[in-house]
């Protein structure tokens, strides 16, 4: 199964583009919300390994063995229309994943002169936001800003990132995106007794959510860039007080993983953890398993 958490390219995640890949590849369904779906669609993805969300499911999750067994009508299935994908029965399911509404993180200044070319997770950020500010600003500067790098300045002006980026952005590659996110999701997997893992996509997030979510996730796999974005609104602090603030609210997972801060090719170029760890680990129980690059770490 592959978990898309929104339906475009960002400054520190790929996200969707490559998704449709791998689905195709491997056969693995999409769990994403209607924008994604659409994309994935488009590029090829069959339908029966589409499965459009929105943020109230609860999907029992199946391997491949048991999914080709019930397709052969050797394992018990779920009744369904005629010419239906056939569904494995749910007692079948190796794990399961609740879907949940979140939020987009926000983007510090009114433009992107304004990002730093590193971005501090210490760093405080607090009003100097208008009174409309939302994720519509990061899908209006997605689509007539960063996707349009190409045309606002001239090639030989770029450095080596700025072309690489431009270069990705005319290839096919890019076309399984959009400027607009869908709709961010979380994912709640529940992967046995003491084997929760929350993935939370963005530094946003709903306080009323968090504080129901149940089971409460013994992992939290969190992104750190940008501004916290919490009920809609800009977050007054820096990205570490927010983390802060989310694990408390999630009661205090054993193991925090960041995501979300690749080296990129444009401002910002790259994030500073170190405050967001520090503080974190002050405040809460939770403790920081930093990922390294093609090493394989076990999450439990």
């Amino acid at each position: 199964m592959v978990s898309q958490e929104k339906a475009h390219w960002s400054p520190f995640s790929r996200s969707l583009p490559g998704a449709d890949r791998i689905a195709l590849k491997t056969g693995a369904h999409v769990v994403a919300n209607g924008e994604a779906i659409n994309l994935l669609r488009s590029a090829g993805v069959p339908d029966e390994q589409l499965i459009p969300v929105a943020g109230s499911e609860r999907i029992p999750l199946f391997t491949r063995k048991v999914r080709e067994a019930a397709s052969r009508g050797e394992v018990d299935v779920v009744p369904g229309p005629p010419g239906a994908p056939v569904r494995p029965d749910a007692k079948l399911a190796a794990a399961s994943v609740h879907v949940w509404p979140s939020l987009h993180c926000l983007l510090p200044g009114s433009s992107p002169k304004d990002l730093p070319e590193v971005m501090d997770t210490g760093k405080e950020y607090i009003g100097g936001a208008s009174q409309y500010a939302c994720t519509l600003d990061i899908t209006f500067m997605m689509t007539h800003g960063l996707l349009k790098m190409g045309e606002h300045i001239p090639r030989d002006a770029m450095d080596d990132g700025m072309r690489s980026f431009t270069n990705w952005l005319s290839s096919p590659l890019a076309k399984c995106s959009s400027p607009f996110d869908g709709g961010q999701l979380m994912f709640n997997f529940l992967l046995g007794e003491g084997k929760t893992a929350l993935w939370n996509g963005h530094l946003g997030a709903y306080e009323g959510i968090l504080k129901v979510l149940e089971p409460k996730p013994d992992v939290l796999i969190q992104a750190i860039a940008g501004r916290g974005n919490l009920n809609r609104r800009p977050f007054d602090g820096s990205a570490a007080q927010f983390a802060v603030k989310l694990s408390k609210l999630l009661g205090e997972p054993k193991k925090v993983i960041w995501s979300m801060y690749d080296d990129m090719p444009i401002q910002p170029k790259t994030l500073k953890l170190e405050p967001a760890t520090e503080l974190l680990e002050k405040e809460t129980r939770s403790r920081v398993t930093t990922l390294q690059p093609g090493a394989v770490t076990k999450p439990f």
